[in-house]
């Protein structure tokens, strides 16, 4: 699907289109050869791509006559910054790809937290971040997503609000995590840290639904009766429209993940309705029922 229309943080569709130009005029005077990926981003012939949403939403709090050196600044630092050296293990963490950009361009074998889904490694440096598509210069897999992961734990909480999918339904609260960073989404990898320590509550051994419409967000409901189905569905319309319209578009589906983090997409929708894991949505409200027999015995 083309996102159409897209839109940075902090400005109009009009302003991005100008950011994304412009950004490409600064690259080709330096030299850069780039194409445009998604409308809000610049990928380089040597594979790093450039996100534009920090700059975004630098320009947008200053006088506008100021825009034009400050796309050259930054980029003019950017470009210059070689990734020829090992990271920091403090810098590592993941970034979410869909599976199909990540089997083009990977060489190692990516953790997949959600189907379709990988944690493709990454290493956040002084204003910017690289994806690393082969293991060279990050060592052991295993040791590198340990300390990815750890990492990606300890960042900042990302900010939570809290509304019904449809206010028609009771117990249809959503949980939206919105970070400023660009690990919101990838934060779903350490889910049962964020549960505890943002939702506060513990884990439910029948699971959770999950979606991650963009980079910078994770959304999360607790089942809690068989209305969770028409939540997902619901929800799974949310983050569709959320998919098209927002920069950094990652995934409209939404996601069933259990406590040991064993996930199955549960909705995936289109612009002519959705598709529903019928077995997987039965066994889950099966879950919730014996779940409610239980307490009332």
């Amino acid at each position: 699907m083309t996102h159409t229309d897209p839109r940075l943080p902090g400005l109009t569709t009009d302003d991005t289109r100008w950011l994304v130009r412009e950004a490409q005029r600064v690259l080709t005077d330096l030299g850069e050869t780039s194409t445009v990926v998604d409308g809000v981003a610049l990928a380089l012939t040597d594979k790093r791509t450039f996100g534009l949403d920090n700059l975004a939403r630098t320009i947008s709090r200053m006088p506008r006559m100021r825009w034009a050196r400050a796309v050259r600044d930054q980029l003019s630092t950017l470009v210059a910054i070689q990734v020829d050296k090992a990271p920091a293990t403090s810098d590592l963490r993941v970034k979410l790809w869909p599976k199909e950009r990540a089997d083009e361009t990977l060489t190692y074998n990516a953790m997949e937290p959600l189907p379709g889904l990988v944690a493709v490694l990454a290493a956040q440096g002084a204003g910017a971040s690289h994806e690393f598509g082969k293991l060279d210069l990050v060592g052991d897999r295993d040791e590198a997503y340990d300390a990815a992961l750890t990492n990606v734990a300890g960042l900042p909480r990302p900010r939570h609000t809290r509304r019904r999918a449809d206010p028609r339904i009771p117990t249809s609260w959503v949980e939206f995590l919105d970070s400023s960073d660009a690990y919101g989404a990838a934060r779903v990898v350490v889910l049962p840290e964020i549960v505890r320590r943002v939702l506060r509550t513990d884990f439910p051994a029948h699971g959770l639904l999950v979606a991650v419409p963009t980079k910078f967000e994770l959304w999360v409901h607790v089942p809690v009766d068989e209305d969770v189905v028409q939540t997902a569905i619901t929800m799974s319309w949310l983050a569709y429209r959320t998919w098209c319209e927002e920069p950094y578009p990652i995934s409209p589906d939404v996601f069933l993940v259990s406590p040991d983090m064993h996930a199955v997409r549960l909705v995936r929708p289109d612009n002519e309705g959705c598709d529903l894991n019928e077995r997987a949505a039965l066994d889950l409200v099966n879950a919730l029922e014996r779940g409610q027999q239980r307490e009332a015995g």
